[in-house]
């Protein structure tokens, strides 16, 4: 058989093996820095639950002490309906009966000391189906609102998120320390709109039958400008509904909260969400609060939110924490974009780690292109010089020492397989004269001929080679594989 060119096993090839190799090492960088990018994820997102588990703490801190407060000063009012210690004075009680009738009235049970209770007539207290004023009862309630208001005078309020207190009476008065009405149609206006704020009918009995605590979110019922999330509870005595006590938390100073809290990090956005998923704070603007979260978002989030009380997810380029809080039926959120955590510590070691995976890609690439050329030079050079030590250079046919060679592996296979071969070998007639006639290039023109018409007769099994005469050519033939 005639060879042309030396060829190895394909898979053993030194170019497809770099290949292979620098494919490897690329692939392995890559995993590894992918998996140190999905460590410093979930590092980030810890990181950011456990800040917002942090707020959420201090927030359910400053919730419960304003309902234990709450609960407190429920627990005196009953307290003073059980066992009045202060009672109004004759000529407070005077008052109040020439007064009772006035669209608004004013009763200072203490001039020095107390808060001033302010109230309505007979006739807006017989128009609403909530309200009540029977006297069986009402010395009663003003001996225990008169007691309260020294209390509720004394009580300051909270300087974390300035809680207010008030008390808003079925009987037709209500006590507020804020309150500064004295003109009888403010006092009316005030009073309607406390009793018609959903506050109020929220502790109706058919309402709230457990007589729990109940927090709305809406208006302040003190301040109607400013929006507000109150906390109530209603106050009964011998199965008697009086009235309602309430703690305003203004959105305002719930929203500069959330700042405070958020410490140095001020780009992140902290919503706290009502159980409708309705905005109460937020730490970004008005106008942009309804794009945090998508109803698609909001319901996942509803979702999860049954399963578990704090949790956090990726969605897109956005991380998403949340944390239901203990004592109040709302969720706090917080949403992180990418390009806000591009800017914090986390970003920078994410950037810091992607440069450095470039900078290696980029020089591993480098390498490889340099490495491949060096080993396709060398392995042209092998090619040649081992052709060069196989073939003859002009005819293209096995040299003296590879046709021998050859000629015995083949010899010893047919032996061992006790098959015949033969030995040919011819010499071309007259070729010195071809020379000596026309120079050595013609003749090296017919050597070369010659060396064709040779090949082309060649079967699988037979080796064709050039002896050392200029026109001597041998061939091995054999039978079958030899």
């Amino acid at each position: 058989m005639s060879e042309k060119k030396f060829s190895p096993v394909r898979f053993r090839h030194p170019i497809r093996v770099v290949n292979l190799c620098f494919t490897i090492v690329l692939l392995c960088s890559t995993l590894l820095t992918w998996r140190e990018l999905a460590v410093l994820e979930n590092a980030y997102l810890s990181s950011q639950r456990n800040s917002l588990d942090t707020i959420a703490a201090a927030l359910d801190r400053h919730l419960q002490y304003g309902v234990d407060r709450l609960l407190f000063y429920r627990a005196a009012m009953e307290e003073a309906l059980a066992v009045p210690v202060i009672k109004p004075s004759d000529d407070a009680l005077q008052t109040f009966s020439t007064q009772r009738n006035n669209e608004g009235w004013l009763l200072n049970v203490n001039n020095q000391r107390g808060v001033p209770l302010r109230g309505v007539s007979d006739a807006y207290v017989e128009q609403n189906a909530f309200l009540t004023r029977e006297d069986a009862w009402l010395n009663r309630e003003l001996s225990a609102a008169s007691e309260f208001s020294y209390l509720l005078d004394s009580a300051s309020a909270d300087p974390g998120l300035q809680r207010h207190l008030f008390y808003t009476s079925r009987a037709g008065f209500y006590l507020s320390p804020l309150a500064q009405e004295q003109e009888e149609a403010r006092i009316r206006s005030h009073y309607h709109r406390l009793v018609n704020h959903p506050y109020f009918s929220a502790h109706a009995k058919r309402n709230n039958p457990s007589r729990a605590v109940r927090w709305t979110h809406s208006q302040s019922p003190v301040h109607h400008a400013t929006r507000s999330l109150t906390a109530s509870v209603p106050l009964d005595y011998e199965q008697r509904w009086y009235g309602v006590l309430a703690m305003d938390f203004t959105v305002d100073a719930m929203t500069q909260f959330l700042l405070e809290s958020l410490q140095e990090d001020h780009d992140a956005d902290v919503v706290l969400y009502d159980s409708r998923f309705q905005v109460i704070a937020a730490t970004r603007s008005t106008v942009n609060r309804a794009h945090l979260l998508t109803a698609e978002q909001k319901a996942k989030l509803a979702g999860m939110m049954k399963h578990a009380t704090e949790g956090d997810y990726r969605l897109g380029t956005r991380f998403i924490s949340w944390a239901r809080l203990r004592y109040f039926d709302g969720v706090l959120v917080r949403v992180d974009t990418l390009s806000q955590s591009a800017k914090g510590e986390f970003g920078k070691i994410t950037l810091v780690l992607a440069l450095l995976w470039l900078l290696f890609t980029g020089m591993l690439i480098f390498s490889w292109v340099i490495i491949r050329r060096m080993v396709r030079s060398m392995y042209q050079m092998q090619n040649h010089l081992q052709w060069r030590a196989w073939y003859d250079t002009l005819t293209r046919l096995f040299n003296r020492g590879a046709f021998f060679e050859r000629a015995k592996k083949a010899a010893l296979r047919c032996h061992e397989q006790n098959e015949p071969y033969a030995v040919i070998q011819l010499d071309l007639d007259n070729f010195k004269s071809i020379n000596d006639r026309f120079g050595h290039q013609a003749g090296d023109r017919v050597l070369s001929h010659a060396a064709v018409l040779v090949s082309q007769t060649l079967r699988a099994q037979d080796i064709a080679g050039r002896g050392r005469g200029r026109g001597v050519l041998h061939h091995a033939a054999g039978r079958h594989r030899c």
